[in-house]
């Protein structure tokens, strides 16, 4: 077996090789030591007018006429502004999964094998030919003995194991390239394998992304607007998803539409994805026109959630900053967004922002509606790969759904603006800040962060007072006297501080109580108000009690 997975992994390397000379990479195939009789075939060798279309649009043929993984890989990147330059990003958005519906007897053989019974004994009916086919996996139209219209997603045969050698082909085509390629190493030729490695097993995980399906139909099962196919999961396993059938079109594909239905198409779609991040915290990766469906009702359907993004809640709440930042023309906020997200780290952080100040300026000009979002991230991503940063996952994610929202929407409704629809957001967000039960909130969760960080202080000292002592490079004398009366003395100053930080935080409380005007009341005054005062009133006599007794053992 070894032998045979040795010879088709040559094979498919010699593949790719000739793919390359072909479209004129010869001489990134002779410093890669790939230029040998074994791999290059004659016909490879002929001239080739190399001059007649540019490095994206050549490469991107070499995906396409590859096939397999390097059409997904193609299709990974064309997500990641942030690793490539833009125009690569455009043009590899262009590759599609060409590729032949496979037989129906392997799909049946497929679906039995998943269900543990015959196919008869599920569906009334079931369509032989596929309604859509991918490098994953095809689409059947079929009804359930129950009689609901579902499609059923099936998973192509010895996928998993067909990427998994193409992965590990493309792992040594990467490491050859770094290791030959100084101008490819910026861009990181294994961390994208990597990346595609996990894109894929995401993909691949039918049940993550039938998981996936039901977060959002839970969402909007009730919405006059917005479509998402429920998830038949008696019949949804790791290779098949049945699922509600879309009675309806690609906004690609329909004509005719009229201004009106132009607007009410691109404005839900617009709402519905910043609901998607500021409410849910989950949000479509990939909303192009062929995954948005419009049925006959009206509705606008979601479709293809292999890839989903997902907001923690620091992400959150830089992106938050940033939006606010887009829509006041703040910059030093965007910035703040950008320090809060941790990208920036050895660099100098000075000349890092005059750069994207420049870059920023014409948007801290601009009015909401000459904003373009995808001109915006590719300058902010230009300076990333100057600077080597590296930005999250999912920042980069949502990243691609806005700029993909807002290009499709240019095309079907240019009036529309998404910075324009985040105007209401923005100001539920201000709103949201300035509500005294959100204050409280956060001052309560910061002042137990800060108290935390106090309280282990002195710990934390001898820790590291430790680990200087005993570090093989450093080596520090101490008199433990001294360092035990320090000690002491950082234990009574940390508790000092503490108690007033906690006096600090009941008095803030009881003034919002008071603003708050809850009930029930004692002499018009809320009585967790009166709580809170008496909390502070003994505090400070302890405080002040423990003072007293530490200067008095002091003057002994």
């Amino acid at each position: 077996m070894a032998f045979i997975s040795a010879i088709r992994r040559f094979s498919r390397l010699k593949e790719i090789v000739n793919l390359l000379m072909k479209e004129g990479f010869e001489e990134i195939i002779q410093q890669m030591h790939f230029h040998t009789p074994l791999l290059v075939s004659k016909i490879s060798l002929e001239p080739k007018n190399k001059q007649t279309t540019n490095i994206p649009v050549r490469l991107r043929r070499v995906m396409e006429n590859s096939g397999g993984a390097l059409v997904k890989v193609g299709q990974m990147l064309s997500l990641r502004a942030d690793l490539i330059p833009q125009e690569y990003c455009d043009e590899f958005a262009k590759l599609q999964d060409a590729v032949k519906p496979f037989p129906f007897s392997q799909v049946k053989t497929i679906i039995e094998a998943e269900y543990k019974k015959p196919l008869k004994d599920i569906f009334k009916e079931f369509e032989e030919k596929p309604v859509a086919a991918a490098s994953i996996g095809q689409v059947h139209k079929a009804r359930l003995k129950t009689g609901e219209l579902v499609a059923i997603k099936v998973q192509r045969p010895d996928i998993k194991k067909t990427f998994e050698a193409d992965i590990d082909l493309l792992y040594y085509i990467a490491e050859e390239a770094e290791k030959y390629l100084s101008e490819l190493k910026p861009f990181k030729p294994k961390k994208i394998v990597e990346e595609f490695e996990k894109y894929t097993e995401k993909e691949l995980d039918f049940l993550a992304e039938a998981k996936n399906i039901d977060i959002f139909y839970e969402k909007y099962k009730y919405s006059p607007q917005i479509k998402i196919p429920k998830v038949y999961w008696e019949y949804t396993t790791s290779k098949v998803i049945t699922m509600e059938f879309i009675d309806g079109k690609k906004i690609s594909e329909i004509e005719n539409l009229s201004k009106e239905e132009k607007k009410k198409i691109t404005m839900t779609v617009y709402k519905s994805i910043v609901e998607q991040v500021f409410e849910m915290h989950v949000f479509h990766a990939d909303p192009h026109p062929g995954n948005i469906f419009l049925m006959k009702n009206g509705k606008i359907a979601f479709l293809d959630f292999g890839i989903v993004g997902r907001l923690s809640p620091d992400l959150k709440e830089n992106v938050e900053y940033m939006l606010v930042g887009l829509v006041q023309g703040d910059l030093d906020l965007l910035l703040r967004s950008f320090q809060g997200l941790g990208m920036i780290e050895d660099i100098d952080e000075q000349k890092f922002k005059e750069d994207l100040f420049e870059a920023w300026g014409e948007f801290h000009s601009s009015s909401l509606k000459q904003i373009n979002m995808k001109r915006f991230f590719n300058s902010t991503f230009e300076i990333g790969r100057k600077y080597n940063i590296e930005f999250p996952h999912n920042f980069v994610l949502l990243v691609k759904a806005v700029v993909t929202t807002e290009g499709f929407a240019k095309q079907l409704y240019p009036e529309a603006n998404f910075i324009e629809v985040c105007k209401a957001q923005v100001e539920h967000l201000l709103q949201k800040e300035q509500d005294p039960k959100n204050l409280y909130h956060n001052f309560k969760k910061g002042a137990f962060e800060f108290t935390t960080t106090l309280r282990k202080f002195p710990q934390d000292l001898r820790t590291l007072i430790h680990l200087l002592k005993t570090g093989t490079k450093v080596k520090v004398e101490v008199d433990h006297k001294e360092l035990n009366d320090l000690t002491r003395e950082l234990d009574r100053s940390s508790n000092r501080l503490t108690f007033g930080i906690i006096i600090g935080g009941l008095a803030i409380t009881t003034g919002l109580l008071i603003v708050a005007d809850l009930s029930p009341k004692f002499w018009s005054l809320p009585i967790y108000a009166w709580i809170s005062v008496a909390l502070i009133v003994l505090l400070s006599f302890i405080l002040a009690v423990s003072i007293f007794k530490e200067r008095r053992g002091e003057e002994e």
